[in-house]
This record gives structure tokens, sequence and C-alpha cells, in this order.
């Protein structure tokens, strides 16, 4: 896979999206297979406007999160590869030693500027709502409210089903908690269930753990 940042925007619905790879990498692109930008055909039908960046390495990465949260958009979409400590980029090398990818400490870094997080953070990566990730978040003053993501390896095919779900309730209810349950429950009527969302909660100053049980089709909360 590759990896593109994706924003939804409050003016019109603008989204800008980021593509990242952990093992392919620009294969990925080439070969049709990179979900972001499937992703980003699917926000059109929908009717939300969809900001697309490729970013093939730290520096471009940073620039496509800048310009999102400068726009002020609802919504940040990173497809990528991912795994428990982070994600990486497409010039990523395997055993190399060039720091191209993020540890989830770097990556929440880049949300600390002069601009908000934006409401939701959707990270179609493998293990993209890692604990990790979350931990991170809740040591800094600026985070999204709502993390989607998974625990595990995931195929394209389930991402692409999973945010046609997700971004269709968006689009119908708006990005509240309500929603965000609705779509976690209608995601795991159709994807095996290890996806999630992480809800931020003020009173306890932590992320709220959101998963979906598969066989109900229902959604609870859980500490």
């Amino acid at each position: 896979m590759a990896a593109v940042p994706v924003a939804v925007g409050p003016r019109g619905g603008r989204i800008e999206e980021g593509l990242h790879h952990r093992l392919s990498y620009p294969e990925d692109h080439f070969r049709d297979t990179a979900d972001g930008l499937i992703t980003q055909q699917i926000l059109k039908a929908l009717g939300i406007r969809a900001n697309l960046r490729l970013a093939l390495d730290r520096r471009h990465f940073e620039k496509a999160v800048a310009r999102a949260t400068k726009a002020r958009c609802d919504v940040l979409h990173v497809s990528t590869h991912g795994y428990d400590e982070g994600i990486a980029l497409c010039n990523d090398v395997r055993g190399g030693t060039l720091p191209e990818g993020y540890e989830w400490d770097e990556f929440v870094d880049l949300f600390q500027g002069p601009h908000d997080a934006p409401k939701a953070l959707v990270m179609s990566a493998c293990n993209g709502a890692a604990k990790g990730l979350a931990t991170a978040f809740s040591k800094v003053p600026k985070r999204p409210g709502i993390i989607f993501g998974s625990t595990d390896e995931r195929p394209p095919a389930d991402y692409v089903a999973a945010w046609t779900l997700l971004y269709r309730r968006f689009r119908r209810s708006g990005i509240t908690r309500p929603a965000a349950q609705r779509a976690l429950g209608d995601i795991c009527a159709v994807v095996r269930g290890t996806l999630r969302y992480l809800r931020w909660d003020d009173d306890r100053e932590r992320y709220l753990r959101f998963p979906g049980t598969g066989a109900q089709f229902d959604v609870m909360e859980r500490e």
C-alpha cells in the first residue's frame, strides 16, 4: 500500500487524505490496490468534496497534515501501512536506517501546530487504532475526538467496505458519538470484527473504546 491523507471539511464536506505503505509501498499505487484512491471516489459519490494528497516521505506527509488542519477539515483519513508502534511511508526500506516512518509519539506531534486537530481521524492502516496511538494522543493537548481503525492486519477490501458505511453515516448524521456508534454497528455486520473506534472522554481524560459484538451487530462501550 501507499500512504495518503484525506480531510473532510466543514464547508462542503472537504476531506484531505494521506496514503502510506509498509511493505509494497509504491507498488500498491501502480497496481491500483491503494484504498485511498478508492475512498476518494466513494466520497465524491456521497457528495463529499475530497482532496487527495500522495505523501511519499515525511516532508510531504507533514505538509499534507498541516494543510488539513489549516483548512479546518472535519476528518483526516490516512491510508497507509501500519503496525503496533506506528505507520510507515512509501520510501521506507525494510532494514534501512532512515527514519521515514512515524512512531505514535512522533505522529501525534504533527497535530500540535497552530490549528486544532480534526474532529475525527480515520486510520486506514493495519493496527491503525492501536492502544499506543490513543496513549500518545492522551499526552498532548490537541487530539481528534474520534479515531476509527483496526487492531490487526486487514486487506484493502475490508477497509473499503468499512469506510463506505462510515462516511455514509457521517454524511447523513454528522460526525457525532451516536453516528460513530451506529456506523460501527453497520461495519461489524459486514466486516469481521476487529475494527473499532475510540472516543475522547474529557472527564476521564482518556479514550474510551467502542468494540462491536459481531454476532449481534451491536456496540457496547468498554473502558
